[in-house]
């Protein structure tokens, strides 16, 4: 738990947030389109089968989540950039959690592949809805991921590399192994230890595997406590992509899959620290795409 820190330290909080938020939002307009490039944006809900409490509490209610987004992806021949924003409604109903439960992201990040080189990056801010609502803000509300690979030697398809994130709860650096193949048969993509691809050959089908994990920064209801909220899992989904034909009318991706070892760590204001295995559940999404 973060003690609170001064009235002046606090009170330039918003100040510094709102200026990184800002820098987020307008970075994709100083930079130059490159050629064949491609805009698109989207819109998604993914819905969860609520989790059972994995203790014996009389009193606890299954955890109810579902996630709310829409985004914006800027696609050329070397690099792809996004700015991408969800919501997500954790409703834990037992104990006494010091946050509310709706959780807020926004980040922006890309892709960029120079020679032997590939880099993916992305930064952003992620916290509860008080902390916006009341433009409270501490350090940990900002958030970043890094991933730098090189290839095995060129033209191959094999790269090895080093990312950083909070996917396996708090922040650290794994050696990663990155394969991409596009055959025939459909296109490949292995980033280990974070995610297993593959599409067909005309993108409609996909099956993914993925390991999916961040840090919220928190309030509790008095905005006394400063505490983050760790939500992981692994995540396997099976989806299909209809396109209509016409400009006008979006593609639409419906899926179905499946959260697999699911963990939300958080403090709690009586039982302190709380490190939980919610389990494993099913959820499906549909996506709108322009």
């Amino acid at each position: 738990m973060l003690l609170r820190e001064s009235s002046a330290q606090t009170r330039n909080r918003p100040v510094t947030a709102q200026v990184v938020a800002t820098a987020i939002l307008l970075f994709p307009l100083t930079l130059p389109g490159p050629a064949n490039a491609a805009s698109s944006l989207y819109l998604q809900y993914r819905h969860y089968q609520p989790y059972s409490w994995p203790v014996n509490e009389p009193a606890a209610k299954d955890v109810s989540r579902s996630q709310r987004g829409l985004g914006w992806q800027h696609k050329g021949t070397t690099s792809t950039l996004g700015l991408d924003y969800d919501y997500q409604p954790l409703r834990i109903r037992t104990g006494t959690p010091a946050h509310n439960g709706h959780l807020h992201r926004l980040t922006f990040g890309g892709e960029w592949q120079r020679n032997l080189y590939h880099l993916e990056t992305q930064v952003g801010v992620a916290g509860t809805s008080n902390m916006f609502k009341h433009q409270d803000f501490h350090r940990q509300v900002l958030n970043g991921r890094l991933a730098v690979f090189r290839a095995w030697h060129e033209g191959s398809d094999l790269s090895v590399g080093v990312g950083g994130d909070h996917r396996f709860g708090s922040f650290r650096w794994l050696p990663r192994l990155r394969w991409a193949q596009s055959t025939d048969n459909g296109h490949w993509l292995m980033d280990l230890p974070v995610l297993l691809q593959w599409q067909n050959a005309d993108h409609r089908w996909t099956i993914r595997m993925e390991r999916a994990g961040d840090r919220w920064a928190t309030l509790d209801k008095s905005r006394e406590v400063e505490s983050a909220l760790y939500l992981r899992e692994w995540r396997a989904e099976l989806s299909y992509r209809l396109d209509f034909g016409h400009d006008s009318w979006p593609a639409v991706v419906l899926g179905f899959g499946a959260s697999v070892d699911t963990r939300v760590r958080y403090q709690d204001l009586d039982a302190g620290t709380r490190d939980i295995r919610l389990g494993d559940s099913v959820f499906g999404r549909v996506m709108l795409s322009w």
